[in-house]
Protein backbone atom coordinates (compact mmCIF):
# COMPACT_ATOMS: atom_id res chain seq x y z
CA UNK A 1 0.00 0.00 0.00
CA UNK A 2 2.80 2.18 0.93
CA UNK A 3 4.29 1.29 -2.50
CA UNK A 4 1.22 2.45 -4.16
CA UNK A 5 0.85 5.74 -2.50
CA UNK A 6 4.56 6.54 -3.32
CA UNK A 7 4.27 5.62 -6.96
CA UNK A 8 1.12 8.01 -6.99
CA UNK A 9 3.00 10.75 -5.57
CA UNK A 10 5.27 9.93 -7.84
CA UNK A 11 3.16 10.22 -11.04
CA UNK A 12 1.63 13.48 -9.79
CA UNK A 13 5.15 15.27 -9.40
CA UNK A 14 6.17 13.87 -12.80
CA UNK A 15 3.03 15.22 -14.45
CA UNK A 16 3.36 18.55 -13.21
CA UNK A 17 6.96 18.28 -14.51
CA UNK A 18 5.84 17.78 -17.43
CA UNK A 19 3.19 20.57 -17.43
CA UNK A 20 5.68 23.02 -15.91
CA UNK A 21 8.13 21.97 -19.27
CA UNK A 22 5.25 22.03 -21.66
CA UNK A 23 4.29 25.64 -20.25
CA UNK A 24 7.74 26.82 -20.65
CA UNK A 25 8.34 25.49 -24.51
CA UNK A 26 4.97 27.11 -25.44
CA UNK A 27 6.10 30.71 -23.57
CA UNK A 28 9.43 30.53 -25.43
CA UNK A 29 7.84 29.51 -29.07
CA UNK A 30 5.07 32.45 -28.53
CA UNK A 31 8.17 34.98 -27.26
CA UNK A 32 9.97 33.62 -30.34
CA UNK A 33 7.01 34.32 -32.47
CA UNK A 34 6.75 37.84 -31.29
CA UNK A 35 10.44 38.35 -31.61
CA UNK A 36 10.44 37.57 -35.23
CA UNK A 37 7.36 39.27 -35.64
CA UNK A 38 8.64 42.85 -34.47
CA UNK A 39 11.76 41.46 -36.30
CA UNK A 40 9.66 41.55 -39.52
CA UNK A 41 7.90 44.40 -38.78
CA UNK A 42 11.67 46.33 -38.12
CA UNK A 43 12.46 45.23 -41.47
CA UNK A 44 9.18 46.10 -43.22
CA UNK A 45 9.51 49.72 -41.97
CA UNK A 46 13.07 50.33 -42.90
CA UNK A 47 12.36 49.26 -46.04
CA UNK A 48 9.43 51.18 -45.84
CA UNK A 49 11.77 54.53 -45.70
CA UNK A 50 14.16 53.30 -48.05
CA UNK A 51 11.36 53.21 -50.57
CA UNK A 52 10.10 56.47 -49.53
CA UNK A 53 13.76 58.16 -50.17
CA UNK A 54 14.15 56.26 -53.22
CA UNK A 55 10.49 57.82 -54.37
CA UNK A 56 11.61 60.94 -53.45
CA UNK A 57 14.50 60.56 -55.81
CA UNK A 58 12.66 59.64 -58.72
CA UNK A 59 10.29 62.24 -57.84
CA UNK A 60 13.13 64.73 -57.87
CA UNK A 61 14.35 63.59 -61.05
CA UNK A 62 10.93 63.83 -62.85
CA UNK A 63 10.52 67.34 -61.88
CA UNK A 64 13.75 68.40 -63.17
CA UNK A 65 12.64 67.15 -66.56
CA UNK A 66 9.60 68.26 -66.44
CA UNK A 67 8.04 70.82 -69.54
CA UNK A 68 9.38 74.23 -68.28
CA UNK A 69 7.64 76.83 -67.96
CA UNK A 70 7.27 78.82 -71.39
CA UNK A 71 7.22 81.89 -70.36
CA UNK A 72 9.02 82.07 -67.27
CA UNK A 73 10.21 85.25 -64.69
CA UNK A 74 13.65 86.44 -64.06
CA UNK A 75 13.86 88.93 -60.77
CA UNK A 76 16.66 91.40 -61.11
CA UNK A 77 17.96 93.46 -57.92
CA UNK A 78 20.14 96.60 -58.09
CA UNK A 79 22.67 98.64 -55.75
CA UNK A 80 25.13 97.73 -53.48
CA UNK A 81 23.15 97.00 -50.06
CA UNK A 82 23.17 93.08 -50.18
CA UNK A 83 20.68 92.23 -48.08
CA UNK A 84 17.88 94.58 -50.05
CA UNK A 85 19.40 93.81 -53.80
CA UNK A 86 18.96 90.25 -52.70
CA UNK A 87 15.35 90.51 -51.21
CA UNK A 88 14.53 92.74 -54.46
CA UNK A 89 15.55 90.36 -56.87
CA UNK A 90 13.72 87.62 -55.32
CA UNK A 91 10.68 89.48 -54.54
CA UNK A 92 10.75 90.55 -58.33
CA UNK A 93 11.16 86.74 -59.54
CA UNK A 94 7.71 85.91 -57.28
CA UNK A 95 9.26 85.04 -54.14
CA UNK A 96 10.01 81.67 -52.54
CA UNK A 97 6.60 81.16 -50.41
CA UNK A 98 5.45 78.58 -52.71
CA UNK A 99 8.46 76.90 -52.32
CA UNK A 100 9.15 76.46 -49.01
CA UNK A 101 6.88 74.73 -46.73
CA UNK A 102 6.94 74.48 -42.98
CA UNK A 103 9.81 72.03 -41.50
CA UNK A 104 11.15 71.93 -45.18
CA UNK A 105 15.01 70.79 -45.49
CA UNK A 106 16.81 73.22 -47.58
CA UNK A 107 19.96 73.00 -49.01
CA UNK A 108 21.94 75.85 -50.01
CA UNK A 109 24.71 75.77 -52.76
CA UNK A 110 26.52 78.94 -53.19
CA UNK A 111 30.15 78.55 -55.00
CA UNK A 112 32.61 78.95 -52.71
CA UNK A 113 36.31 78.58 -53.82
CA UNK A 114 39.00 77.84 -51.24
CA UNK A 115 40.93 80.79 -49.71
CA UNK A 116 38.71 83.29 -51.05
CA UNK A 117 37.40 86.64 -48.97
CA UNK A 118 34.44 88.64 -49.38
CA UNK A 119 33.94 91.82 -51.77
CA UNK A 120 35.70 89.48 -54.69
CA UNK A 121 34.75 88.18 -58.29
CA UNK A 122 35.37 84.57 -56.84
CA UNK A 123 33.30 83.22 -54.44
CA UNK A 124 29.25 84.12 -53.57
CA UNK A 125 29.05 86.57 -50.97
CA UNK A 126 28.06 85.58 -47.42
CA UNK A 127 25.65 88.52 -47.17
CA UNK A 128 23.59 87.25 -50.05
CA UNK A 129 23.34 83.71 -48.36
CA UNK A 130 22.57 85.22 -45.31
CA UNK A 131 19.36 87.31 -46.87
CA UNK A 132 18.03 83.99 -48.85
CA UNK A 133 18.69 81.89 -45.33
CA UNK A 134 16.59 84.43 -43.43
CA UNK A 135 13.90 84.59 -45.63
CA UNK A 136 13.75 80.41 -45.90
CA UNK A 137 13.54 80.40 -42.11
CA UNK A 138 10.71 83.38 -42.24
CA UNK A 139 8.57 81.18 -44.14
CA UNK A 140 9.03 78.02 -41.99
CA UNK A 141 12.14 75.51 -43.34
CA UNK A 142 12.80 73.59 -40.27
CA UNK A 143 16.62 72.84 -41.23
CA UNK A 144 19.34 74.44 -43.45
CA UNK A 145 22.46 73.10 -44.69
CA UNK A 146 24.96 75.32 -46.41
CA UNK A 147 26.79 72.86 -48.79
CA UNK A 148 29.50 72.78 -51.36
CA UNK A 149 32.17 70.75 -52.83
CA UNK A 150 34.92 73.30 -54.46
CA UNK A 151 37.43 72.06 -57.37
CA UNK A 152 39.90 71.82 -54.54
CA UNK A 153 40.87 72.06 -51.12
CA UNK A 154 37.89 72.68 -48.11
CA UNK A 155 35.62 75.66 -48.28
CA UNK A 156 33.74 74.96 -45.24
CA UNK A 157 36.29 74.29 -42.76
CA UNK A 158 36.65 76.64 -39.59
CA UNK A 159 39.75 78.56 -41.01
CA UNK A 160 37.83 79.08 -44.71
CA UNK A 161 33.92 79.67 -42.94
CA UNK A 162 36.28 82.48 -40.66
CA UNK A 163 37.88 83.97 -44.06
CA UNK A 164 34.54 83.84 -46.17
CA UNK A 165 32.27 85.16 -43.56
CA UNK A 166 29.84 82.42 -43.67
CA UNK A 167 30.44 81.56 -40.07
CA UNK A 168 28.63 84.83 -39.18
CA UNK A 169 25.31 82.64 -40.35
CA UNK A 170 23.03 81.51 -38.07
CA UNK A 171 21.07 78.58 -37.67
CA UNK A 172 22.61 76.51 -40.48
CA UNK A 173 24.26 73.74 -41.00
CA UNK A 174 27.70 73.14 -43.51
CA UNK A 175 28.44 70.20 -45.19
CA UNK A 176 31.48 68.84 -47.56
CA UNK A 177 30.03 67.72 -50.80
CA UNK A 178 33.86 66.44 -51.40
CA UNK A 179 34.01 64.07 -47.97
CA UNK A 180 31.12 61.79 -49.61
CA UNK A 181 32.17 58.30 -50.78
CA UNK A 182 30.07 55.92 -52.57
CA UNK A 183 27.87 55.13 -50.00
CA UNK A 184 27.13 58.55 -48.96
CA UNK A 185 25.81 59.04 -52.46
CA UNK A 186 22.89 58.14 -54.49
CA UNK A 187 24.23 56.28 -58.47
CA UNK A 188 21.41 57.66 -60.50
CA UNK A 189 21.38 58.50 -64.58
CA UNK A 190 18.40 59.79 -66.19
CA UNK A 191 16.35 58.40 -69.00
CA UNK A 192 18.34 59.82 -71.52
CA UNK A 193 21.59 60.49 -70.43
CA UNK A 194 24.52 62.79 -71.99
CA UNK A 195 27.33 61.19 -70.34
CA UNK A 196 26.39 57.78 -70.99
CA UNK A 197 27.09 56.16 -67.30
CA UNK A 198 25.47 56.54 -63.57
CA UNK A 199 26.50 59.21 -61.27
CA UNK A 200 27.17 59.21 -57.92
CA UNK A 201 25.18 62.41 -56.56
CA UNK A 202 25.41 63.10 -52.55
CA UNK A 203 22.28 61.77 -50.56
CA UNK A 204 21.99 64.99 -49.00
CA UNK A 205 21.58 66.78 -52.17
CA UNK A 206 19.03 64.43 -53.00
CA UNK A 207 16.68 64.06 -50.10
CA UNK A 208 16.78 67.65 -49.92
CA UNK A 209 13.13 69.09 -50.30
CA UNK A 210 14.31 72.53 -51.57
CA UNK A 211 17.48 72.97 -53.56
CA UNK A 212 18.35 76.55 -53.91
CA UNK A 213 21.40 77.36 -56.14
CA UNK A 214 23.49 80.97 -55.33
CA UNK A 215 25.89 81.21 -58.27
CA UNK A 216 28.36 83.53 -58.85
CA UNK A 217 28.79 86.11 -61.63
CA UNK A 218 31.72 85.70 -63.26
CA UNK A 219 33.33 84.76 -66.82
CA UNK A 220 34.88 80.98 -66.72
CA UNK A 221 38.33 79.74 -69.06
CA UNK A 222 36.72 76.57 -70.07
CA UNK A 223 32.90 76.87 -69.53
CA UNK A 224 32.49 81.27 -70.40
CA UNK A 225 30.85 81.58 -67.90
CA UNK A 226 29.93 80.32 -64.27
CA UNK A 227 26.21 81.10 -63.53
CA UNK A 228 23.50 78.63 -61.95
CA UNK A 229 23.82 75.59 -64.35
CA UNK A 230 27.64 75.87 -63.89
CA UNK A 231 27.10 76.12 -60.12
CA UNK A 232 26.11 72.46 -59.85
CA UNK A 233 29.66 70.98 -60.80
CA UNK A 234 30.29 71.55 -56.95
CA UNK A 235 28.29 68.87 -55.85
CA UNK A 236 29.83 65.60 -57.27
CA UNK A 237 32.65 64.61 -54.36
CA UNK A 238 36.43 64.89 -55.22
CA UNK A 239 36.79 62.10 -53.79
CA UNK A 240 34.96 60.20 -56.44
CA UNK A 241 35.85 62.91 -59.44
CA UNK A 242 39.14 63.87 -58.35
CA UNK A 243 42.01 63.41 -60.05
CA UNK A 244 44.89 66.27 -59.55
CA UNK A 245 42.48 68.55 -57.81
CA UNK A 246 39.97 69.75 -60.09
CA UNK A 247 37.37 67.20 -60.20
CA UNK A 248 39.21 65.54 -63.36
CA UNK A 249 36.38 62.78 -63.39
CA UNK A 250 33.68 64.74 -64.32
CA UNK A 251 35.78 66.53 -67.05
CA UNK A 252 36.21 63.61 -68.67
CA UNK A 253 32.85 63.25 -69.02
CA UNK A 254 32.67 65.96 -71.33
CA UNK A 255 31.95 69.61 -69.09
CA UNK A 256 29.12 70.57 -70.92
CA UNK A 257 27.74 67.56 -71.11
CA UNK A 258 27.91 67.14 -67.23
CA UNK A 259 27.11 70.30 -66.35
CA UNK A 260 23.62 69.51 -68.27
CA UNK A 261 23.71 65.95 -66.28
CA UNK A 262 23.96 67.09 -63.28
CA UNK A 263 21.00 69.15 -63.50
CA UNK A 264 18.70 66.98 -65.52
CA UNK A 265 19.47 64.77 -62.18
CA UNK A 266 18.53 67.41 -60.12
CA UNK A 267 18.42 71.33 -61.01
CA UNK A 268 17.33 73.76 -58.59
CA UNK A 269 14.27 74.72 -57.28
CA UNK A 270 14.78 78.64 -57.25
CA UNK A 271 18.99 80.12 -58.29
CA UNK A 272 20.11 83.51 -57.39
CA UNK A 273 23.29 84.91 -59.15
CA UNK A 274 25.28 86.79 -56.93
CA UNK A 275 26.24 89.76 -59.29
CA UNK A 276 27.13 92.88 -57.08
CA UNK A 277 31.18 92.55 -57.20
CA UNK A 278 31.27 90.10 -60.38
CA UNK A 279 34.22 89.42 -62.39
CA UNK A 280 35.88 89.41 -66.02
CA UNK A 281 38.65 87.86 -67.59
CA UNK A 282 40.60 84.85 -66.20
CA UNK A 283 37.75 82.60 -64.07
CA UNK A 284 36.91 80.87 -62.29
CA UNK A 285 39.67 82.22 -59.44
CA UNK A 286 41.48 84.72 -60.90
CA UNK A 287 38.75 87.18 -62.29
CA UNK A 288 39.35 90.76 -62.52
CA UNK A 289 36.87 92.70 -60.31
CA UNK A 290 33.53 94.00 -61.92
CA UNK A 291 31.49 96.29 -59.92
CA UNK A 292 28.14 95.58 -61.49
CA UNK A 293 25.71 95.77 -58.64
CA UNK A 294 23.37 93.36 -60.03
CA UNK A 295 21.68 90.57 -58.43
CA UNK A 296 19.36 87.75 -60.19
CA UNK A 297 16.74 85.65 -59.33
CA UNK A 298 14.09 82.83 -60.64
CA UNK A 299 12.98 79.33 -60.64
CA UNK A 300 14.35 78.52 -64.25
CA UNK A 301 17.90 78.51 -64.15
CA UNK A 302 18.27 78.24 -68.04
CA UNK A 303 16.36 81.26 -68.50
CA UNK A 304 18.35 82.42 -65.70
CA UNK A 305 21.55 81.98 -66.78
CA UNK A 306 20.53 83.27 -70.25
CA UNK A 307 19.52 86.75 -68.98
CA UNK A 308 22.89 86.84 -66.97
CA UNK A 309 25.03 85.77 -70.00
CA UNK A 310 23.71 88.53 -72.07
CA UNK A 311 24.12 91.45 -69.58
CA UNK A 312 27.79 90.59 -69.69
CA UNK A 313 27.58 90.95 -73.44
CA UNK A 314 27.12 86.98 -74.15
CA UNK A 315 24.82 85.30 -76.23
CA UNK A 316 23.31 81.96 -75.88
CA UNK A 317 25.06 80.48 -78.87
CA UNK A 318 28.57 81.48 -76.78
CA UNK A 319 27.75 79.68 -73.94
CA UNK A 320 27.44 75.44 -75.45
CA UNK A 321 26.01 74.38 -71.75
CA UNK A 322 23.56 76.88 -71.58
CA UNK A 323 22.51 76.28 -75.30
CA UNK A 324 22.32 72.24 -74.31
CA UNK A 325 20.13 72.82 -71.40
CA UNK A 326 17.74 74.84 -73.45
CA UNK A 327 18.15 71.46 -76.18
CA UNK A 328 17.48 69.14 -73.53
CA UNK A 329 14.40 71.27 -72.57
CA UNK A 330 15.26 71.96 -69.07
CA UNK A 331 14.29 75.92 -69.35
CA UNK A 332 13.82 78.35 -71.94
CA UNK A 333 17.16 79.97 -73.16
CA UNK A 334 14.52 82.29 -76.00
CA UNK A 335 15.03 86.14 -74.43
CA UNK A 336 11.66 86.97 -76.18
CA UNK A 337 9.70 84.55 -74.06
CA UNK A 338 11.36 85.53 -70.63
CA UNK A 339 9.53 88.17 -68.53
CA UNK A 340 12.68 90.38 -66.86
CA UNK A 341 11.39 91.56 -63.74
CA UNK A 342 13.09 94.96 -61.79
CA UNK A 343 14.90 96.29 -64.80
CA UNK A 344 15.24 96.92 -68.68
CA UNK A 345 18.29 94.51 -69.84
CA UNK A 346 19.15 96.34 -72.87
CA UNK A 347 19.69 99.24 -70.64
CA UNK A 348 22.27 97.94 -67.97
CA UNK A 349 24.02 95.62 -70.67
CA UNK A 350 27.61 95.45 -70.22
CA UNK A 351 30.68 94.14 -71.33
CA UNK A 352 32.75 91.58 -69.83
CA UNK A 353 36.18 91.05 -71.09
CA UNK A 354 36.86 87.34 -71.56
CA UNK A 355 38.97 84.88 -73.65
CA UNK A 356 35.59 83.93 -75.47
CA UNK A 357 35.85 87.82 -76.74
Amino acid sequence: MKNVKNLIVYLIIALLCIAAFAGFLFTRKSGTDKAASAGTSTVTASNQSEDDKQQHVKDVMANSVKTPDPNPVVGIGRGTDYAKVTSDAISNAGGLKDIIKKGSVVLIKPNLCFNAQPDTPITTDYRVVTEVVNEVKQLGAGRVIIAEGCFTGNALDDASLRLNKFNTIQGVEFYNFNDCEKKDCYEVSPKKSLVGKPMYIPKVYMDADVVIDIAKLKTHDMAVVTLSLKNLFGVPSEKIYGGMGEKDGLHDLDMDKAIVELNTIRKADFSVIDGIISGENSGPVSNTPVNSNIVFAGKDPVALDTVALNFMGFTVDKVPHVKLAAEQKLGISDLTKIKINGADLNSIKMDFKSPFK
